[in-house]
C-alpha cells in the first residue's frame, strides 16, 4: 500500500506543469512544430510560461518505474481522473514525452490550446543542479533594437579599431661619411628630413582599445658638404626607405587628450648615399648602398579631433642605426680622391640620433 501511494504521488507531482522563463525579447508560440506555422502569440523577456512537465524527467529515475501491470492501472485510474481530462497537455493517446533537447516544446496559449516554444528561447526552473549546465544563447536573435545614438554610416558597416599617422620630422645630423684621403677643412651638416607614414589596427585582446599593431613606412633624405685644404669639395646625398613592425600603446588617454608610445623597427631596404666630388672643372660622382637596422622608441602627444576624425599628433623619437657597409655601385676616374676605383667599399658605426615630428592621425 506505502508503494502504491509513493508511485501515484511520483507520477501526480510530474502531472503537473514546469515553470520556465522566456530569455528573448519576443518569443512565438506556433501552432504546430514548424517554422512555417502560425503564430499564434507572442512572449515578452521575463515572462513566466508552463511547459510540459515531462522535460522535468531524468532517466536516473527509471528505476523507480512501476512495472508494465501496474503502470496501465495507474494510466487507467487517471484517465478516469477530471483534472486528467480538463488538462489539454494530457488529452488523448498521443505520445506525450518532451525533452529540453527538442527543437520545439509544448505550452499553452491564452485560450488554453497547446502550442509550441521554441527550446532556445526559454530558460527552465528545474529547482536543482541542471540549471547551472542548461544551455543559453550569448546572443538574442530576436533583438532588433538599436542602441541610440544610431553608428555613424548606419546602416553600413562601419569599421573600427584603426589608426592611420602621417608625420614629418627633423633628427640630429648623420655625422658619418666617407672615408676621404685628405684632411677636411670644414664641414656642412643639415638635419636629416623623415617623411613617415604608419598604419595600426588594434592588437586582439582586452586592452582597452589601448594597445595596436602595425607598419610603418619611413623615407629620409639628408645632405653633408665637405671642403678639403686642397680647395676639393664633396657632396653627400644621402636617401634611405625602410619599412617594418610597429607596437604603440597609449600609457595616458583622456577626453581631448592623448599621450603614446611606441616601438618601430624599421629595416632599410634602401640605403644609398650619392657622392660628387669635384675640384675645379674636374667632377666625380659615385654612388653607395647598403643595409641597415633602425629601431626607434617615441614618445608622442595626441590633440583628439581637431578636426573631424583627425587627431594633431606632436613627438620626439630616439633611434638607433646599426653600423651599415657601403658598397660602390659604379666605378671612379680620379684615383687619388677614391680608396678604390673599382670595388670600392667602406663602413659607418652604430649611431644614435633623437628627432622631432608633427604630423597628424586618423583614429576610428
Amino acid at each position: 500500500m506505502k508503494k502504491f501511494l509513493f508511485l501515484t504521488f511520483f507520477f501526480c507531482f510530474n502531472a503537473m506543469a514546469l515553470d520556465a522563463v522566456i530569455t528573448v525579447l519576443e518569443a512565438p508560440l506556433f501552432k504546430y512544430k514548424s517554422y512555417d506555422a502560425p503564430v499564434v502569440q507572442y512572449k515578452r523577456k521575463g515572462d513566466v510560461i508552463k511547459i510540459h512537465p515531462s522535460v522535468a524527467n531524468e532517466n536516473k529515475f527509471q528505476r523507480m518505474a512501476p512495472s508494465k501491470q501496474k503502470l496501465e492501472t495507474l494510466k487507467m485510474k487517471m484517465k478516469n481522473s477530471p483534472e486528467y481530462n480538463q488538462d489539454p497537455l494530457f488529452r488523448g493517446e498521443a505520445e506525450n514525452t518532451y525533452y529540453l533537447e527538442d527543437e520545439f516544446i509544448p505550452t499553452l496559449d491564452r485560450q488554453g490550446n497547446q502550442v509550441y516554444v521554441l527550446s532556445e528561447h526559454i530558460f527552465v526552473y528545474f529547482n536543482d543542479s541542471r540549471e547551472f549546465t542548461q544551455f543559453q544563447n550569448k546572443k538574442d536573435p530576436t533583438d532588433y533594437r538599436l542602441e541610440e545614438p544610431l553608428p555613424k554610416n548606419y546602416p553600413l558597416k562601419n569599421p573600427s579599431g584603426y589608426r592611420g599617422q602621417f608625420i614629418i620630422g627633423l633628427t640630429q645630423p648623420y655625422f658619418e661619411s666617407y672615408p676621404y684621403k685628405d684632411d677636411v677643412r670644414t664641414k656642412g651638416y643639415q638635419s636629416p628630413i623623415d617623411v613617415n607614414l604608419t598604419l595600426l589596427r588594434e592588437a586582439k585582446g582586452n586592452y582597452h582599445n589601448r594597445f595596436f599593431i602595425g607598419g610603418t613606412l619611413n623615407v629620409r633624405s639628408f645632405e653633408n658638404s665637405y671642403t678639403f685644404f686642397t680647395k676639393r669639395y664633396s657632396e653627400e646625398k644621402g636617401i634611405k626607405l625602410g619599412l617594418g613592425p610597429t607596437a604603440s600603446y597609449d600609457a595616458f588617454k583622456g577626453e581631448k587628450n592623448r599621450i603614446n608610445l611606441s616601438l618601430n623597427l624599421i629595416v632599410n631596404l634602401f640605403n644609398q648615399l650619392s657622392i660628387t666630388q669635384t675640384d675645379g672643372l674636374v667632377t666625380d660622382s659615385r654612388k653607395y648602398q647598403g643595409y641597415s637596422f633602425s629601431p626607434r622608441l617615441a614618445l608622442q602627444y595626441h590633440r583628439k579631433n581637431v578636426l573631424e576624425e583627425v587627431d594633431f599628433v606632436l613627438g620626439t623619437a630616439l633611434e638607433m642605426e646599426t653600423a651599415t657597409s657601403f658598397q660602390a655601385k659604379n666605378g671612379g676616374s680620379q684615383a687619388s680622391w677614391w680608396e678604390n676605383l673599382g670595388d670600392d667599399k667602406f663602413s659607418t658605426g652604430t649611431t644614435f640620433t633623437l628627432g622631432g615630428y608633427i604630423g597628424i592621425q586618423s583614429a576610428y
